[in-house]
């Protein structure tokens, strides 16, 4: 049986949907234990940074679990990454049992500084208080599943092959095989110039993203890019960017009517007086538009497809683990 450890990292908890997610995880024949930080509330987070900090220390060194879950995203994981860095050397220990880190989106911090400096293995997953995590298809709880039980238990993988479609490939592009980073655009763009970023360099870059205008993703792409964080990366992979939309700006469509107070009419314009400053693209042609042009810049292949994210797909990946990706854009882990 593994033994799961359920820590809070960032926001605070929707107690229902949690519930519901950990009396799901013990019907599949999980050992559950949630730490008692877990449902409080300080402000926007469950306990202040070094509380949360400690408690992941704490569950860290606990030789009785065999993996970390993140009870949920939001915000707030980045605080702890001052306080695990003080820990580091206390938590490299040889005698500290390595466990497996689960979770997404804002644990995106947590789960590279983890794998890079623990050397341990870590699930790109959804998380127990997510509201449907009970309705996962059987596919996508099957991708958490199988991948959790080889990290723990070595179990055989099961089948992890995708389908992804080419947004830019470069000439000469013959597919690659490298190990998989990455996660929520915005946390991992956050990283930059912190000791603590991450380093896709000779590695696959996974990226997802929930709610952000295509404006900030094209700048926050555009800042990864000219920080050097594309230098010697393989091939960038996409998955899930959720309600991502194109927000367009209004502005005034024709001047004032003759007679009309100029200084009124520029102060408080007549709705029948404005309209979109241009045409607003659908989600998908925009998000082609800024990493086509991304790919060309850098000759850099680029795949979109992979059901991963925030939704409407919840399949997981194994960070850190060497993948394939074919030139026609099929999608596995290397076993």
């Amino acid at each position: 049986m593994i033994r799961l450890g359920i820590v809070a990292t960032s926001s605070v908890i929707p107690k229902v949907e949690f519930e519901f997610g950990i009396d799901f995880l013990r019907q599949k024949g999980f050992h559950v234990e949630v730490h008692p930080t877990v449902l409080g509330e300080y402000y926007f987070y469950p306990a202040p940074d070094e509380v949360r900090a400690q408690a992941l220390i704490e569950s860290a060194m606990n030789p009785d679990l065999d993996a970390l879950w993140c009870a949920r995203g939001g915000y707030g994981a980045t605080h702890l990454l001052p306080f695990l860095n003080r820990a580091k050397k206390k938590l490299q220990n040889k005698k500290i049992k390595k466990k497996t880190l689960l979770g997404y989106s804002d644990a995106t911090a947590l789960l590279e500084w983890f794998r890079v400096n623990l050397g341990w293995n870590t699930i790109h997953a959804p998380m127990p208080s997510l509201r449907t995590f009970s309705l996962l298809s059987k596919e996508e709880w099957n991708s958490v599943e199988s991948l959790l039980g080889h990290a723990t238990l070595k179990n055989k993988l099961g089948n992890h092959h995708y389908q992804l479609s080419p947004i830019f490939i470069p000439k000469g592009f013959k597919g690659a095989q490298a190990p998989l980073v990455g996660g929520n655009l915005f946390v991992w763009n956050s990283l930059i110039g912190t000791k603590d970023q991450g380093n896709a360099r000779g590695k696959i870059l996974f990226l997802e993203e929930i709610s952000e205008n295509m404006g900030r993703i094209n700048r926050m792409m555009h800042h990864l890019e000219q920080s050097g964080g594309l230098k010697g990366v393989k091939a960038i992979v996409l998955g899930d960017f959720m309600d991502c939309l194109d927000t367009v700006p209004s502005c005034l469509i024709h001047p004032p009517k003759p007679g009309v107070d100029v200084k009124t009419f520029l102060r408080s314009p007549p709705q029948d007086a404005m309209g979109p400053l241009r045409k607003a693209y659908p989600s998908d042609q925009a998000l082609d538009f800024v990493f086509k042009a991304l790919g060309e810049r850098n000759q850099l292949a680029v795949f979109k497809g992979l059901p991963v994210g925030h939704g409407p797909h919840y399949h997981s990946l194994y960070l850190g683990k060497k993948h394939s990706l074919s030139v026609k854009g099929g999608f596995q882990l290397i076993p």
